[in-house]
């Protein structure tokens, strides 16, 4: 009877054991099935962020769209008043250099 009673303990404790290195095994899978399922969420978190990047710049662009019109629309207003000047004072530019050449009286 002592005979038996030791071999339900070694017995006892080898099935201990195996559920140790089952439970441990278990573990393991556990921790490499949340580490690739965290992978995937930060991949699909990171492609959902270059997507609302993206959004993001395109529709900064379009609302600035008509400050830039305004802008260029304005740069091209000032420059044909600075061409109209220049055209205006051109013809008084040319007498000026003729005068300067010619003299003031017509003949060099």
């Amino acid at each position: 009877m002592a005979f038996e009673v030791i071999k339900n303990i070694v017995e006892a404790e080898k099935e201990a054991e195996n559920i140790k290195l089952q439970a441990a095994d278990k573990a393991q899978q556990i921790k490499a099935d949340a580490l690739k399922k965290a992978e995937e969420i930060a991949l699909v978190f990171a492609r959902e962020a270059k997507a609302k990047r993206a959004e993001m710049v395109k529709a900064a662009v379009e609302q600035s769209q008509s400050e830039v019109e305004s802008i260029l629309a304005e740069a091209k207003d000032k420059c044909t008043q600075v061409q109209d000047v220049a055209n205006s004072r051109k013809d008084m530019a040319v007498k000026a250099v003729i005068r300067k050449v010619v003299g003031t009286d017509g003949d060099s």
